[in-house]
């Protein structure tokens, strides 16, 4: 167990070492997101914190939020490959390209020329690597190391060979060339050949580990120069080379990326994201390692909090539902497939989904000599390899199982979907349902405090088991009946905190009220499906991720007015920026995390993820604002740069464009802005990306622009100030004011003669023009409206013409009579073109296209007049079947996978191919009594579900989700904006279809 506890404290500046390099965070951008070109080829890091990154196509600064890009447009030096870059202490980044050295310097680019020396005829020539010493910038050169001032580059230090990598230290200059590593230091320049045999190796890359050993890259393998001697570690071309600040050393070879330490290789990663093709690599001030690919642009990795277990360590199905501790301390994993052990590093299947009462085991309680099971439809026990249903559990059949609890005198109580059983020692079970005391018998959950008193949560409020009798909770201290619970935890000092579907947020109890907690008090939006305490902070994992929020915060809430300092950790669909992008968590009920040691367990739908609760995310370096430039008058200044000139007479209008160089991906940047002496207060970006801002006729007068962090604790301390003068136009002068009233009274005769006879000879002309640009428009805006409604490949509509015609059609069934009483209902159809991709691979893509015409063609002869049929997506088609009796999927299903399976579809003149499709289906409004639950683009969400679920069941059928039996939406909820999947997870829908395989409930 020891080793799957990872401890993620870690330094905070740097990749953990011990994590798998699919459990650190990637981000990839690439010419999408601003790079110039793909092929990423250089990297590094100026001194006021930007990230530059040299390509094929030149060059691009990051700041963390957006890219800027220069080229030979901004500078003809560019127009090369930029193959090595480096920022020096003066503020100046130094760019090596195939045609010479490049200065970049407050905003301009300049080329330095080569000074030939006496024996030289050397002119320009690629500058391949870049370094610099305590000396000064040293640049790889065909026949030595050059140095230069600035203005020229001269030759410094001659070598007998070329220099083709460079790496720098404190006591001198390693030199890559060719069959060899120069050593210049004080004493002069020593030459270290490389083994036998590897005479004409190009040394390409150079880099030194934590232990101080020299490592060569070559097209011909990598060396390592340990204890005065070379060692050939493998023969494989290397690519790139760096040594982190956490003992790491990363190879980057034609095939993989490979990870060294302590002179061994530990990991061989290959076709991972950021991991193909790479050409640089380097670690920037806050930690992150950057991989620049010679296909996929640039990818940063970074430590994050969790480590994921999943395929990798003997997971059969990576769908987890619950999750709880062995006696041993072995972790139990309950999913889709059944039950799993882990321990020794390992998952071991213990109870297979086949031999279960349902395959998904959706809770667990592990006891000593058995384990509970609770599935889908009712309850299994696990004694050593035996797995039996007891009879007396007999009544759990068919029930959803969510949670499974053994209380202090020893009777296992179950949480189900048909009421709360309880099994006791004799033997006996007892039931409760409605006519015991509950609104609704759905139970999410149940808990024994510490004084024993057990807490049932439901989904219509919390209840409390008294000797026989379920009574509701607090009904009368804010704890409203309609409450679906989700999650419960009782706090060290005794208050209760609850978690509900219901504004997706917290309830707190101090012992006498309840108080809600939610985006008013800075706490996020999620449905919590489990709590845990460690290190001061509540813990809360849910639909939307995890987010902590200190423990001390909570003291202050009893008005609930009192704000909280909540912080995002994973970010599944958060309502806000911030945290680590996984994916969480699964499932509301008992089991749905465990804490072990400082390690939160949670069950996810791609493994178990491990996050650990005592890792320090520090903010690495500090990060100041700055005020980029600012445009007067079409021309752009940059304050940072070069002193800010007088504004001319007449600017007044004003764009500045600002910024935060970071990449803390923890600790977002907040940006807001003023123009003080204008501005009443500080002002929001419309969006975190969007760093700029405009101002228009602005008054005279003197102001000052300033821009601050607030997502730092002093906002003021980092802040960006430009001050600046508007200056007064003439008419603007006192003396002008004064005279104004004289010259308008005696102008205002004047224009109004001339004005009402220029105005009577315009207004024939005015008018008759009107006429004949209001006809030309309304031709071009009908035009323009039957393009932007219509998908130019099949002809149908697309999703704009649904987004407008679909609730314009709803409101009208609303009025009759059939469809109000739930008879008759709209059907939603999403089809997917099987195996699609195999006719663009075998094909090409035109005969993939003409499939798409084709089935445009077909599934607009299947429906009726007034159905619409419209291009989804890709080979995805949306079927919207106006109002049909309840009930009518099947047959809409079945012949839609019957006449596209009959049909022979053209690929070209000779080719002829039969194929199938999945569909997935849903009937609108699902509840009579609730018809406008969701929305029609959440009702194709669920059909999409459903879709997938008949794709899992072999493809060439449907399936389609339908309300269960008895099922109702809860009480007075009668529009939900959210993830409708929730409705499956709590058991309000269930999937059917022709096939067996795809009725399992999602």
């Amino acid at each position: 167990m020891a080793a799957c506890l990872l401890c993620l404290a870690g330094h905070s500046l740097a990749l953990q070492p011990d994590k798998r390099f699919s459990d650190y965070v990637g981000d990839t951008w690439g010419i999408e997101h601003g790079l110039p070109q793909v092929s990423v080829l250089s990297i590094t890091q100026d001194r006021d914190g930007y990230l530059w990154l040299g390509s094929q196509g030149g060059l691009a600064r990051y700041d963390g939020s957006r890219f800027t890009g220069f080229d030979q447009r901004d500078a003809p030096e560019l127009g090369s490959h930029a193959l090595a870059l480096q920022g020096d202490d003066a503020g100046r980044l130094w760019i090596g390209t195939s045609q010479g050295l490049v200065l970049h310097k407050e905003g301009r680019f300049v080329s330095i020329p080569v000074v030939a020396g006496p024996d030289q005829a050397q002119g320009s020539f690629p500058v391949r690597a870049l370094a610099v010493t305590a000396e000064g910038l040293r640049i790889a050169g065909p026949d030595g190391i050059y140095a230069t001032d600035g203005a020229r580059l001269a030759l410094h230090h001659p070598l007998d060979g070329p220099a083709l990598s460079l790496l720098a230290d404190a006591d001198g200059l390693w030199v890559g060339s060719t069959g060899r590593v120069f050593r210049i230091g004080i004493d002069g320049v020593e030459a270290l050949p490389l083994p036998g045999g590897t005479g004409l190796a190009q040394v390409s890359q150079l880099a030194m580990d934590a232990g101080g050993d020299l490592w060569a890259g070559t097209a011909q393998g990598l060396y390592r120069r340990h204890r005065e001697a070379w060692q050939r570690i493998h023969d494989q071309p290397v690519q790139a080379i760096l040594g982190d600040r956490d003992g790491n050393l990363w190879v980057a070879t034609a095939q993989d990326l490979q990870r060294f330490r302590d002179g061994r290789r530990v990991e061989r990663i290959q076709d991972a994201a950021g991991s193909r093709a790479v050409r640089s690599l380097y670690e920037d001030r806050d930690g992150n390692l950057w991989l620049g690919s010679l296909t996929d642009g640039v990818t940063r990795l970074w430590d994050g909090w969790t480590t994921r277990l999943d395929r990798a360590h003997g997971l059969r199905n990576p769908l987890l539902w619950s999750i709880a501790a062995g006696p041993r301390g072995e972790i139990w994993v309950g999913g889709s497939d059944g039950v799993d052990v882990y321990a020794q590093d390992r998952f071991q299947v213990r109870a297979p989904g086949a031999r279960l009462p349902h395959p998904e085991a959706y809770s667990l309680l592990v006891e000593d000599d058995r384990t509970w099971i609770g599935t889908r439809s009712g309850v299994a026990v696990l004694r050593g390899s035996r797995i039996e249903v007891p009879p007396a559990l007999a009544p759990l059949r068919g029930a959803q199982v969510n949670g499974i609890v053994r209380d202090h005198a020893g009777r296992r109580w179950f949480a189900t979907t048909h009421g709360l059983f309880v099994l006791l020692p004799d033997g006996r079970v007892e039931h409760y349902a409605e006519a015991q005391g509950l609104a609704d018998r759905r139970i999410r959950l149940v808990h024994e405090t510490r004084d024993g008193r057990l807490l049932v949560g439901t989904y219509r409020g919390l209840y409390e088991w008294r000797e026989g009798r379920v009574l509701p909770l607090d009904r009368d201290s804010g704890l409203g009946d309609a409450t679906m619970v989700t999650a419960f935890h009782e706090l060290e000092d005794g208050r209760w905190i609850l978690g509900s579907t219901e504004g997706e947020e917290l309830r707190l109890f101090d012992g006498r009220r309840w108080v809600r907690l939610g985006r008013e008090q800075g706490v996020p939006a999620n449905i919590p499906f489990h709590f845990a305490v460690r290190h001061g902070y509540l813990w809360v994992a849910g639909m939307r991720g995890v987010y902590r929020l200190p423990l001390a915060d909570l003291a202050g809430t009893a008005t609930g007015q009192h704000k909280v300092a909540a912080e995002i950790v994973i970010n599944s669909g958060a309502d806000r920026a911030g945290g680590q992008p996984d994916k969480c968590c699964n499932g509301a009920g008992n089991s749905r995390g465990l804490m072990v040691g400082d390690t939160l367990w949670l069950p996810t739908r791609e493994g178990a993820l491990l996050l650990d609760t005592a890792k320090a995310q520090m903010r690495g370096v500090a990060r100041n604002v700055r005020i980029e430039r600012l445009q007067v008058q079409g021309q752009w200044l940059h304050p940072g740069t070069e002193p800010l000139p007088d504004l001319p007479v007449g600017a007044r209008d004003l764009r500045f464009e600002f910024t935060v160089p970071t990449f803390q991906p923890m600790h977002p940047v907040h940006l807001r802005y003023r123009l003080a002496g204008y501005d009443a207060g500080w002002r929001e970006l419309d969006a975190p990306h969007l760093r700029s801002a405009t101002y228009t006729n602005l008054p005279p007068g003197d102001y000052s622009f300033e821009v601050a962090d607030f997502a730092q604790a002093d906002p003021m301390a980092s802040a960006a100030r430009l001050p600046l003068a508007i200056q007064a136009r003439w008419h603007e002068t006192l003396a002008f004011r004064l005279l104004m009233p004289l010259l308008v009274t005696g102008l205002v005769y004047l224009l109004y003669v001339g004005l009402q006879r220029r105005y009577a000879r315009q207004r024939a002309a005015l008018e008759q023009l009107v006429q004949e640009r209001t006809r030309d428009l309304q031709a071009a805006n009908a035009r323009l409206e039957a393009l932007s409604f219509t998908d130019p490949l099949t002809g149908l509509h697309n999703r704009r013409y649904l987004s407008r015609q679909i609730p314009a059609d709803l409101s009208f069934y609303e009025r009759d009579e059939s469809y109000r009483a739930g008879d008759e209902v709209v059907v939603f159809a999403l089809l997917d073109v099987d195996h699609f991709k195999a006719v663009n691979d075998t094909h090409g893509h035109a005969a993939g296209d003409r499939v798409l015409e084709q089935m445009g063609a077909l599934l607009t002869g299947l429906v009726r007049k007034g159905d619409y049929v419209a291009r989804w997506g890709g080979e995805e088609f949306l079927l919207v079947f106006r109002p049909l009796p309840r009930g009518s999927v099947p047959q809409i299903g079945a012949r839609l996978c019957a006449e596209i399976n009959a049909h022979a579809f053209e690929l070209d003149d000779l080719t002829r191919r039969r194929l199938t499709a999945s569909v997935g289906l849903i009937e609108y409004p699902l509840f009579p009594d609730a018809p406008r639950l969701l929305d029609w683009e959440q009702m194709v969400t669920l059909a999409d579900r459903a879709l997938y679920r008949a794709k899992s069941a072999g493809r060439d059928t449907w399936a389609a989700f339908r309300p269960s039996p008895g099922a109702q939406p809860p009480a007075g909820v009668t529009a939900f904006e959210g993830d409708p999947s929730w409705l499956v997870d709590s058991g309000l829908l269930e999937l059917f279809g022709p096939d067996p395989a795809a009725t399992e409930d999602a």
